[in-house]
């Protein structure tokens, strides 16, 4: 099982460790609810170096991204960030990327930068070395990086005391290259949570000193080190879909309601069966619901609508927002209109649910 470069200080906080995707990771650190209230009122720090980082540069690097993702990655200005899927040629998800423009190098050439799910980094590299002229360089950069997220409201005040560079004035999907601790980070406007936030690519060798800084800056902030139980009721919570349960190689992004990052006005891998699929409509479609009485959903549960199985749990929780069960399921797409009566296997028991707009989480 894989690693991260901040493995040993996670052990040294006592973090008790699960498998994501191939990697050992921080489940938790502390209580799963104190991590998650310290994200939505203050501030939490993850570790999530288990993504991929994949550099894409030279002459053909546009040409490349515009042919594989279904984004329109052509128009996207230097320091930007965009979420882009990757299909193959039938229209599946072969993986959800956040695609960064970096700012040209001296020589003009073009820089991407790809953040990919764990599960999916060699598949995606070898998918576009597959694609790439010779006029691409492809470089992966996982190993040779650290990634981190601060996430939280008071995100940007932690920031501001570790650079000179105003935090409030990076943008949302902004992306900048900004010194901290002697060395340049990518510094980007992105997350998973919901909450304003900041991610930062450092080179491993930086990582420890990096996390100890934002930890050291946060401290009167009530930031706190934050696990993936905790980051997967946020990400649940804004109804953000997760890779290996909500989409993977059997779905299409039409399926999963993400036509709004699908660009079909220019070509990409898949645009054709993606285009004869919307013709035909779509069977089934991803749904949010909220259940109705107590009880948590978990992936792989039936959903049932008077006495027939409808469909299946992807994801599902407890939210501490709503104070409920929570998820996101698969369902034969006439039962998919908000408020729709249905009903979530739990633990070999029918619970009463009804289908609901996303996001969950609404800030007042």
């Amino acid at each position: 099982m894989k690693q991260t470069v901040l493995h040993q200080k996670h052990e040294l906080l006592k973090a008790k460790m699960t498998d994501v995707q191939g990697w050992q990771v921080p489940l938790q650190f502390s209580d799963v609810q104190d991590e998650y209230h310290a994200v939505r009122a203050a501030a939490g720090l993850f570790d999530i170096s288990c993504l991929g980082r994949i550099e894409v540069r030279g002459a053909g690097a546009v040409s490349l991204l515009q042919n594989i993702v279904t984004r329109n990655t052509a128009r996207m200005a230097e320091g930007s960030a965009h979420f882009g899927l990757i299909c193959n040629e039938t229209g599946f998800v072969l993986d959800a990327v956040l695609v960064l423009r970096l700012a040209a190098e001296k020589t003009s050439q073009d820089r991407f930068l790809l953040s990919t799910n764990a599960v999916n980094t060699e598949k995606i590299l070898l998918w576009l070395k597959q694609h790439a002229s010779a006029d691409v360089e492809i470089i992966d950069r996982t190993l040779f990086t650290a990634h981190l997220s601060l996430q939280g409201p008071l995100s940007g005040q932690i920031l501001d005391k570790l650079t000179s560079h105003h935090a409030k004035k990076l943008k949302l999907q902004a992306v900048r290259e900004m010194p901290l601790l002697d060395t340049h980070v990518i510094v980007s406007r992105t997350g998973y949570t919901g909450e304003q936030g900041y991610e930062f690519i450092a080179p491993v060798d930086k990582a420890g000193a990096l996390w100890d800084a934002v930890m050291d800056a946060g401290s009167g902030e009530g930031i706190l080190p934050c696990g993936f139980a905790c980051r997967d009721i946020l990400r649940l919570e804004m109804g953000y879909l997760m890779y290996g349960n909500d989409i993977d190689e059997s779905r299409t992004p039409l399926e999963a309601g993400l036509d709004s990052f699908i660009d079909f006005k220019k070509e990409f891998i898949g645009k054709e069966a993606l285009l004869k699929l919307k013709a035909g409509g779509i069977k089934e479609k991803l749904a949010g619901f909220v259940l109705l009485d107590k009880g948590q959903p978990k992936s792989g549960g039936s959903i049932f609508s008077e006495n027939r199985e409808i469909g299946v749990v992807t994801s599902g929780c407890q939210s501490p927002h709503l104070r409920k069960g929570i998820g996101l399921g698969y369902v034969v797409a006439r039962y998919s209109q908000p408020g729709q009566e249905i009903e979530i296997e739990v633990r070999d028991r029918e619970i009463a649910a009804k289908i609901v707009d996303l996001p969950f989480y609404k800030k007042k």
